[in-house]
């Protein structure tokens, strides 16, 4: 046994997880347990913040459509809709109607190629999530979706065009519905992690009480100005992953 958790541990710095298990003098049953538990985590915005995160701890398996987006709003709609109209047609500031910002893509409106390019990218990773979905019921794999919460600064981008932005956990209501209703057998979190001091304050409820699902959990992250807030989020986030994982063993 000794011998078998060596080689495991090895393989977990190889992984690039030393910093995950060093840092938070976590067991290492957990940590291989994360290695080797069914699990896919998908990013649901708001920014590239969740993407970068899963990277840098090897949760990221596969590229996905709001990885690498800004969605103001719509996650829901997208998924509902089964990605119609998800890139096309955008508008001058490259949003879709459902109020996804392509923030990297589709830079080049005259090079014909590169949009071609652009769309076939989503399209693949578009497809790929609703295979996931899919799959997903059959196995009994669980996806965990994470939303990191609207920051303050969100409604001041667009020229103010999100002055009223959709509050981040009826947005997750809403996908919780959707996800029900075309995939009843899907096993599935959504965690929205609050952050807008706009919208909420430290003191705003941050468990399950904001939602009567047991699929939705919504943590609070509102930093003070003075405070860190990148390096909150991650720590928020690392915390809620471990336990995450805990709870399927």
């Amino acid at each position: 046994m000794i011998t078998y958790l060596m080689t495991l541990g090895v393989q977990c710095i190889n992984r690039g997880l030393t910093y995950l298990f060093f840092q938070n003098d976590i067991n290492i049953y957990y940590l291989l347990y994360l290695l080797y538990s069914k699990m896919i985590f998908v990013s649901i915005g708001i920014d590239c913040d969740v993407a970068n995160f899963l990277n840098k701890y090897n949760l990221r398996k596969m590229s996905l459509p709001f990885d690498w987006n800004v969605s103001y709003n719509g996650v829901s709609k997208c998924i509902d809709c089964n990605f119609e109209r998800f890139t096309e047609p955008l508008n001058k500031e490259r949003i879709n109607e459902q109020d996804i910002y392509f923030h990297h893509d589709f830079e080049n409106i005259e090079n014909s190629d590169a949009i071609i390019a652009d769309r076939e990218k989503y399209l693949r990773r578009c497809n790929r999530l609703s295979n996931i979905f899919e799959e997903c019921e059959k196995t009994g794999e669980y996806i965990i979706f994470i939303r990191k919460g609207h920051m303050c600064y969100h409604h001041d981008e667009q020229n103010g065009k999100y002055t009223n932005i959709i509050d981040d956990c009826d947005d997750a209501k809403s996908l919780d519905s959707i996800l029900l209703s075309k995939y009843p057998l899907l096993k599935y979190k959504i965690i929205v992690i609050l952050g807008c001091t706009k919208c909420f304050s430290k003191d705003t409820i941050d468990d399950k009480s904001k939602s009567n699902s047991k699929n939705i959990e919504v943590y609070n992250n509102v930093c003070n100005q003075d405070e860190d807030r990148n390096a909150l989020f991650e720590k928020c986030l690392l915390n809620i992953c471990i336990e995450k994982i805990k709870e399927l063993q």
